[in-house]
């Protein structure tokens, strides 16, 4: 497949809007364009113009090796905040900018046309299975049902192809970010190397992530006229409580991950009372943690559980917790010696300051479903794209959305010379 028809395919990606919905338009896109190819594929409808897509590659018995990614994208924003027109490929000064070309279509793209190479060569012998889900931005929805139907148990290492790229400008502040974790002397290497280098991006490989869940706290009081409090019991007043409870909880918390750093905690959304003149009923509390091995979620919950426990027994005190998605944190075993064939491949295909180093984000990924029902399943993340995601004027590299289908392509025929048997 020539540069032309690879570009083609992210042009044709990035006009499907798939903003939060519409993937089945994505997944019929790809399974014609891998029928073109020979290649046949199934899309696994989930809901009404949502559908995921599997293709495998299947030589023999031994071991399987995943490409998974997701379809759709987070939503555009302020139309006017972008440059270009966000569901049109526009390319300038060597970038690609669109929606989705981060986060991550560019990845998707890469995945396919190394599927499709590795489909049509004929020295290739190994097992290779494309997964591409809907929902991973908010709820990771299509990696679990397609967890729950199998198509991850047998698996022995997945690839997942999210945005791993910075930006040479952004490099220093992303290491010292309080959202990604890196060994000390790898990062003095590598931002001594940053000053020197010619190389415009520095892409990592994510070997570790958190795990996270949202949850609602709901405060349950007595409506009254506000010239007489009394008569009632206000909502908001009994969420503080817990509030502050909950704040001084997550402050004491000591658990640490030599790869993750510590649970963090983000309560994002206080709401309560309807009008000024009534005392409220009802407020709630939201909530986004990102977890930790070490203080895995359900220990989580059971902690809050029992602070709210404690708290209702003071009078005009009723609080629930709702727990509305929980997903585990994830770290990669290597027993595949996958991120050692990543690394020394990147060497020769990525022309950056370091071959693919390791860290460990905040972040989730469609990983945690997967690992949920395979739980020796090695994980690893590298994608192009850089942290434009979620941003206006999103855009990808050219020349590294171009590398990194030889670098899928490369580490694919290496895992299989390394893993003959399971």
């Amino acid at each position: 497949m020539n540069k032309h028809e690879k570009l083609q395919i992210l042009r044709d990606l990035v006009e499907i809007n798939t903003v939060n919905n519409y993937e089945e338009a994505v997944a019929i896109y790809v399974k014609d364009l891998l029928a073109s190819y020979g290649i046949s594929s199934s899309t696994i409808k989930q809901a009404p113009k949502r559908a995921n897509l599997v293709a495998e590659i299947i030589n023999n018995d031994g071991p399987i090796l995943g490409f998974s990614g997701h379809m759709d994208t987070v939503s555009e924003g302020d139309i006017n905040s972008w440059n270009t027109n966000p569901f049109k490929l526009v390319a300038k000064d060597g970038k690609l900018y669109g929606r989705g070309t981060s986060d991550m279509k560019a990845g998707v793209v890469d995945l396919i046309i190394a599927f499709i190479e590795l489909a049509n060569d004929e020295n290739f012998k190994g097992n290779v299975r494309l997964i591409l889900t809907i929902s991973e931005e908010l709820t990771e929805e299509g990696a679990k049902y397609l967890s729950d139907l199998g198509y991850g148990d047998d698996l022995d290492s997945l690839i997942i192809a999210e945005p791993t790229g910075v930006a040479k400008d952004k490099l220093n502040d992303y290491v010292n970010s309080d959202g990604v974790k890196i060994n000390s002397q790898l990062k003095q290497t590598l931002l001594a190397k940053n000053d020197l280098g010619a190389f415009d991006e520095q892409h990592f490989i994510i070997t570790a992530h958190k795990g996270w869940m949202t949850y609602t706290v709901t405060s349950i009081g007595k409506a009254a006229h506000s010239s007489m409090p009394s008569m009632g019991i206000n909502a908001i007043d009994n969420l503080i409580k817990y509030y502050l409870a909950e704040k001084v909880f997550y402050n004491s918390l000591t658990e640490y991950d030599d790869d993750l750093g510590y649970t963090v905690y983000a309560p994002d959304i206080i709401r309560g009372g309807k009008q000024v003149n009534s005392i409220p009923d009802k407020a709630y509390l939201q909530v986004k943690v990102r977890t930790i091995p070490q203080l895995p979620n359900d220990e989580l919950i059971r902690r809050l559980t029992a602070i709210i426990d404690r708290l209702n027994k003071q009078p005009g005190v009723n609080l629930t917790l709702k727990v509305e998605y929980n997903e585990c944190p994830v770290k990669c075993h290597n027993n595949t010696n996958i991120v050692d064939i990543f690394q020394k491949e990147a060497g020769f295909v990525l022309n950056e300051a370091m071959p693919l180093p390791k860290v460990g984000v905040s972040l989730g990924t469609d990983a945690s479903e997967f690992r949920r029902n395979n739980p020796e399943l090695d994980i690893v993340i590298v994608g192009p794209g850089n942290t434009t995601s979620h941003q206006a004027n999103e855009y990808v590299d050219l020349e590294t959305f171009y590398n990194m289908t030889d670098l899928y392509f490369n580490v694919a025929v290496k895992f299989f010379e390394k893993n003959l048997v399971r």
